[in-house]
């Protein structure tokens, strides 16, 4: 029987496998999963259990936290260089057996270096990994979850879904990650199924975002407020997980039957809301954010496709309503960076301060995006599309005003001058999509315009 096998050190990296065991227990069956603590009777022999456990399994997960490379024993020797310890043991046993070894980094540390590591275990290092993070555990497991099912199908073919999700999943005797189920979708014939499975995905993450669990009103001394605001920002990026990975999904497939849907998500996320009396400004922006991370993964998605058209849609064609009921704003200026997160709050946040100050939404976003366009975009593909994504706008943002939502890419806008400006040249052109959709009037020459505002802009606030 295939099976995934945990690998951890103790007093190292515990609350990752245990996250990881039971996810993994619940997608495809506890006995699937060996996980040493829990898959051992008591009295039986420890190492022969092992060893036959692990000889059962396909992969072999190896849960590396700060302390995996450097943790010594009691007399100070280094356990990875003792032949007899079983973290060295089992990684070992893994590779000899043929077992695919995936390391899953903990909490933001540096991939590993085969320099570190002795010679036997050097091939650890050369090996694709993973990351998961305590931040975003909502995000990272599902995508460890997809990762398994794609590579050991076998996996997901031998266990009967229990009722419950049978009724969400109809796939008869047959268990598989939403994500694979939604991809399968958009390959099928037109139907409800995509837009059922999305839109159910956006109404429980706009459960989440009420008043209770994100109140408005109420005021903050201004050293709480840093703090305040990223843990608030973070539950938005945790509430709205899984629905960006839909999305991120469903726009990069380049299906064009769906575009009322992604458009029509961010008009549902944007539906105004009454606030409480004494709201303070900073949550009131704030409750857009969730709205910014859909068209940012709308975005992103859309360049990496090649659906520039789109990107023009969701920014310049679609609406926010204001509270009156008759004004509209588009979104390109109701969601302009320093609309949702003043750019004096956002340098100041905890973790958010190693970015460029009037950059650090920027950053944040492309760093959450990240995570949700694994599997979808490999790693400069998605950077890129994120940064090609931000220059589109800002010209979009230059020729209808004066003022831009400049992203990351503005930093190095001086340095690399017109190569970001040649890598979108295609998309500018009067026969391009974006052009042909209405952007710039359709005339190249408000883009060339455009991008004289937006290099003198540069230089004047970032040079």
């Amino acid at each position: 029987m295939p099976g995934v096998f945990v690998n951890y050190r103790t007093g190292d990296g515990e609350w990752a496998a245990a996250l990881v065991k039971r996810e993994l227990s619940a997608r495809f069956g506890a006995d699937q999963v060996f996980y040493a603590s829990q898959s051992i009777r008591l009295g039986e022999d420890f190492s022969r259990e092992i060893l036959s456990g692990l000889r059962r399994c396909e992969v072999l997960l190896a849960l590396i936290g700060p302390r995996w490379v450097n943790a010594v024993d009691r007399e100070g020797v280094r356990r990875l260089d003792k032949p007899d310890d079983w973290v060295r043991r089992e990684i070992l046993e893994a590779f000899d057996c043929g077992l695919r070894v995936i390391p899953v980094l903990m909490d933001g540390i540096d991939p590993l270096r085969e320099a570190d590591l002795p010679d036997v275990l050097q091939r650890v290092a050369r090996c694709q990994y993973l990351r998961i993070h305590h931040r975003s555990d909502d995000l990272d497991l599902p995508r460890l979850v997809d990762e398994l099912v794609e590579l050991v199908p076998e996996l997901v073919t031998s266990r009967p879904i229990p009722a419950p999700a049978r009724q969400a999943w109809p796939v008869e005797g047959e268990l598989r990650s939403p994500i694979t189920e939604f991809r399968a979708a958009l390959a099928g014939p037109p139907g409800q199924t995509v837009s059922d499975r999305v839109q159910a995905a956006a109404g429980a993450a706009l459960e989440l975002l009420t008043e209770a669990r994100y109140p408005t009103s109420g005021q903050l001394d201004d050293a709480d407020l840093p703090a305040e605001l990223e843990n608030r920002l973070t539950g938005y990026e945790h509430d709205l997980a899984p629905l960006l990975r839909l999305v991120a999904i469903g726009v990069r497939s380049g299906d064009r039957r769906h575009d009322d849907l992604w458009t029509s998500l961010v008009e549902r996320f944007l539906q105004p809301a009454p606030h409480q009396r004494g709201t303070q400004e900073v949550w009131t922006n704030s409750t857009v954010y969730p709205a910014l991370l859909l068209v940012y993964v709308i975005g992103v998605a859309g360049v990496a496709a090649g659906r520039e058209d789109l990107v023009h849609r969701t920014l310049c064609k679609t609406v926010i309503i204001g509270t009156d009921g008759r004004t509209t704003t588009p979104i390109l200026r109701a969601l302009a960076l320093r609309n949702v997160v003043d750019p004096r709050h956002a340098a100041s946040l905890p973790l958010w301060r190693e970015a460029p100050p009037k950059q650090a939404l920027s950053v944040q976003l492309r760093q959450v995006l990240s995570r949700v366009f694994f599997n979808i975009l490999d790693g400069s593909a998605f950077d890129w599309a994120f940064a090609d994504y931000e220059f589109l706008r800002s010209l979009l943002e230059l020729h209808d005003a004066p003022f831009s939502s400049l992203g990351e890419f503005a930093v190095s806008l001086d340095r690399d001058d017109f190569v970001i400006y040649d890598r979108n040249a295609a998309r500018l052109d009067a026969d391009s999509a974006l052009l042909r959709s209405g952007a710039f009037g359709g005339d190249t020459r408000q883009v060339a315009a455009a991008w004289r505002e937006l290099r003198q802009a540069t230089r004047a606030r970032y040079a």
